[in-house]
């Protein structure tokens, strides 16, 4: 599928320009010159909003509701009804997630002839396998934690799609999510809105060592615990890339935050490393309502 046919959507609030640098410019950088559309909440500063601009990202200006994680879904809802119905749309998390091939390659995933519009990538683990994704799901959706308990866990951080059926997946995911009690409810109800009969036979679910798209926590979870699942993608400090077991490149990486040297490296890359430590040394003249810029921002009040 051309550039011209793919769209890559993503939301921010509280970030500033060091944090959210990479996933532009990474993307600006595999040769992907399609459109770009970012909703940037009531929080981001002008100089952001001009930033982007200037790497021609179409910005939409939104109050958020309840918190950017779950919001985001009703924006997005509303941006996809804009856009032809099989318009191949990649909808991230902005500020762990950085490009490493054109996201135009990703149309692969979806496969029309046997009905799946929709892909999403496993973390690797099960719901009893993961502490923080079970206790997640007793505190958002308690009735669900004995189906879902053995249930494998999909991440909502990059999820690939037509724009009809990101459609109805996003607007069923503001729907679920809008009344959880946490910000983290966007991943729970995307898990539980896989195994419903509208969604669970039209979504291509990959395994973790499929690798395409890698959410990097999980893994580097499992290898401070000393473990591992054998095949997945593997971060490399050396060239600041992740690929996967057959060498090739991982196409969309996510969650390179979580690991500080990796994180590091991945700033360097993009060009964002000097900028960020000016960002952190400077940080106690800011706000301190959202003191750590490299994890989730806070809930909309």
């Amino acid at each position: 599928m051309p550039t011209a046919n793919t769209v890559v959507i993503g939301a921010i609030n509280h970030h500033e320009w060091p944090v959210v640098a990479p996933w532009i410019r990474s993307l600006r950088g595999t040769g992907f010159n399609g459109l770009v559309v970012l909703v940037a909440y009531e929080d981001i500063a002008d100089h952001v909003i001009d930033a982007m601009r200037r790497e021609n990202v179409e910005v939409r200006r939104a109050k958020m509701e309840i918190s950017v994680n779950r919001g985001r879904f009703k924006d997005f809802e509303t941006i996809l009804a804009e856009m032809p119905p099989e318009t191949l749309v990649i909808a991230t998390d902005v500020r762990d997630v950085v490009f490493q091939s054109n996201p135009s390659q990703l149309a692969e995933l979806l496969k029309p002839a046997e009905g799946l519009d929709i892909a999403v990538s496993s973390e690797g683990w099960r719901y009893c396998d993961s502490e923080w994704n079970l206790s997640t799901l007793r505190k958002v959706f308690p009735s669900y934690e004995t189906s879902m308990h053995g249930e494998e866990v999909y991440c909502s951080g990059v999820i690939v799609g037509t724009a009809a059926a990101l459609k109805q997946m996003c607007a069923r995911i503001w729907e679920i999510s809008r009344t959880a009690p946490s910000f983290n409810g966007d991943q729970v109800a995307m898990n539980i809105i896989l195994r419903e009969p509208a969604f669970a036979h039209r979504v291509n679910r990959l395994d973790v060592r499929d690798g395409r798209v890698f959410h990097a926590r999980a893994t580097w979870l499992r290898r401070m615990q000393g473990g591992s699942v054998i095949g997945e993608p593997v971060f490399s400090l050396l060239t600041g890339m992740a690929r996967r077991a057959d060498g090739s490149l991982v196409s969309v990486l996510h969650q390179y935050t979580e690991s500080k040297w990796e994180r590091l490296r991945v700033l360097m890359r993009y060009n964002s490393l000097w900028i960020g430590i000016w960002y952190r040394l400077t940080q106690r003249f800011r706000s301190s309502e959202n003191d750590n810029v490299y994890w989730k921002t806070k809930p909309a009040i």
